[in-house]
């Protein structure tokens, strides 16, 4: 990397004649008018308006270019700008005059607030074939107020030219005045012309990759751009496809992946995995795109499947979701049941069961998850589409959690993986509401709360040894019942809810069951026996879950 100084006068001929131009990637100028007019006080008053960051491109860009808006379209792209567009642009249009609602004048009776020479912002409207207000076009009324443009700045003979036209008509033969007023413009010019502006360089050595690892670490503004959005453009002009009208077309045909993830970051992994290729950054910038789109179809059906396994097996939201590698890796693999006869679609759920459940209870995907995931998803589909029954995918020979590791799982809210696949073993047998005996879906989920099924109060009060924010501790039911439990003991509120509703004890032991929580230790209000009790429940069902069979309390 290479840091170096050119003048504003250097940068504006390198835009006018394309040799400086953005990445297509590049999100379209958003500066406001009071933006432009406090850079443009800066180069005024010779302060530093920051560096910008260049790419060198020899011979084809690496990424599509675009010219700076309202420049010129060149052929001999030698530099791409990556950081400096906002600024850039503001100075080439706001010289050209490139601002149809606004002008910008020199004020020459004003000062800044640090005593500099001030820029004033005029907004300017249509009428007919006239500007309003009638005086922004009238270089004598603008004399009058102090006010010269400041397309009058911007270098070059033409403009010198245009410039001493323009003052001779404003001063109307006041020719002290005139050579005044040209004194200052030609002053002001030179200090544009003049004006340093520092660049670093990346040569052009440099790899697309480490090319968007640097953009994205310069940019850090309060959306930054996803790889989706860098590399949107240049794949929409190589195969003529609109990425942004696939990925409407998914979800209008699967709004339930929104759920569970960005699509679009869910689209670019699947794409990488149904490629055979590692689910990251290098992978997916060098995709075959043309092969993207002619299997999109089988992406599509691949993500609708996928999302309906998920609901099958009470898996209902990115919120909840204890590790979201699995997720792209099933769209690949179910990509493939298109193809497949009723057996072997039941084949296919079974491992993919299996696959799944192991993702949230191993740690397998913990860290080097992109390598692990596409050695696991090579096996898998030699399984799926090939009918291969000889694969073992590394991450069937990995061991299970013991009951003491389920002991000692967190609060599933948190972002524990271990935690939230035992939140959703609870969720197997339909998680009814202890109160008004619904069931979880994908509709109510978001208003459930998650609730301490011995309350931290009551096992603050009993002094309890084991913490209460426990994985195996938490239930999630809606938040007026969770209001209506508050810090009450396990014995009160269950004998509450059994007096509350006409059908009686029968239906609240059976409430607690769709949860896979142990009845007995709860009227005995025992804490230790229903950790010990509970963590056998899930136990099982993760064993079951993790070999491939269905399981519910």
């Amino acid at each position: 990397m290479e840091a170096r100084n050119r003048s504003l006068n250097d940068w504006l001929g390198a835009v006018r004649s394309g040799q400086v131009q953005l990445p297509r990637f590049q999100r379209f100028e958003a500066w406001s008018y009071s933006q432009v007019q406090g850079l443009l006080e800066s180069v005024l008053n010779e302060l530093p308006i920051g560096a910008m960051f260049v790419l060198e491109v020899e011979g084809n860009p690496p990424f599509h270019p675009r010219p700076i808006n309202s420049a010129p379209d060149g052929d001999r792209v030698s530099e791409l700008l990556l950081d400096g567009q906002q600024r850039i642009t503001a100075l080439w249009k706001s010289l050209q005059g490139g601002y149809p609602e606004r002008e910008f004048f020199v004020s020459f009776q004003e000062k800044t607030d640090y005593e500099g020479i001030a820029i004033k912002s005029v907004k300017v409207g249509t009428r007919g074939d006239k500007r309003y207000p009638l005086w922004v076009d009238d270089p004598q009324k603008l004399i009058e107020r102090g006010l010269i443009p400041v397309r009058l700045l911007l270098p070059g003979e033409d403009v010198s030219n245009s410039a001493v036209e323009w003052l001779e008509r404003a001063c109307d033969g006041d020719q002290k005045q005139f050579v005044s007023h040209l004194m200052n413009v030609n002053k002001w010019r030179a200090s544009f012309s003049s004006f340093n502006i520092p660049f670093l360089s990346l040569p052009k050595s440099t790899s697309p990759a480490q090319v968007l690892e640097v953009f994205t670490r310069i940019n850090t503004g309060s959306t930054p751009l996803s790889i989706f959005d860098i590399i949107t453009a240049d794949i929409e002009q190589a195969v003529g496809e609109s990425l942004h009208d696939l990925l409407e077309n998914l979800n209008g045909r699967v709004p339930g992946l929104a759920r569970y993830g960005d699509v679009q970051d869910i689209v670019l992994r699947t794409a990488a995995l149904m490629q055979d290729k590692t689910p990251d950054r290098p992978s997916i910038l060098n995709l075959d795109w043309d092969k993207v789109v002619q299997t999109w179809p089988e992406l599509v059906d691949g993500a609708e499947r996928a999302v309906d396994f998920l609901e099958a097996e009470r898996v209902l939201d990115g919120s909840r979701l204890p590790i979201f590698t699995v997720v792209p890796a099933l769209i690949a693999l179910w990509s493939h049941g298109g193809k497949l006869s009723p057996d072997r679609l039941g084949e296919a759920r079974t491992l993919l069961r299996k696959f799944m459940w192991r993702g949230f209870f191993t740690e397998r995907y913990e860290s080097s998850a992109h390598t692990a995931v596409i050695q696991d998803v090579r096996e898998l589909t030699k399984a799926i589409r090939d009918g291969d029954r000889d694969v073992t995918p590394p991450i069937f020979d990995l061991d299970i959690p013991s009951e003491e590791d389920l002991r000692e799982a967190g609060w599933p809210k948190k972002k524990d993986r271990l935690a939230r696949a035992i939140l959703l073993v609870s969720l197997k047998g339909g998680a009814d509401d202890l109160a008004d005996g619904e069931s979880i879906t994908v509709l109510n989920a978001a208003r459930r709360e998650y609730h301490h099924i011995f309350p931290d109060g009551y096992l603050k009060n009993i002094r309890s040894e084991i913490p209460a924010n426990l994985a195996l501790n938490c239930a999630l039911i809606t938040w007026k019942t969770n209001r209506t439990i508050q810090n009450k003991e396990p014995l009160v509120y269950m004998r509450d809810r059994a007096e509350a509703n006409s059908l009686g004890d029968d239906e609240t032991v059976f409430r607690l069951k769709t949860h896979a929580i142990p009845e007995k230790p709860l009227r005995r209000n025992d804490y230790s026996e229903f950790i010990q009790e509970r963590s056998k429940l899930v136990a099982a069902a993760m064993e079951s879950l993790t070999s491939g069979r269905p399981w519910s309390p």
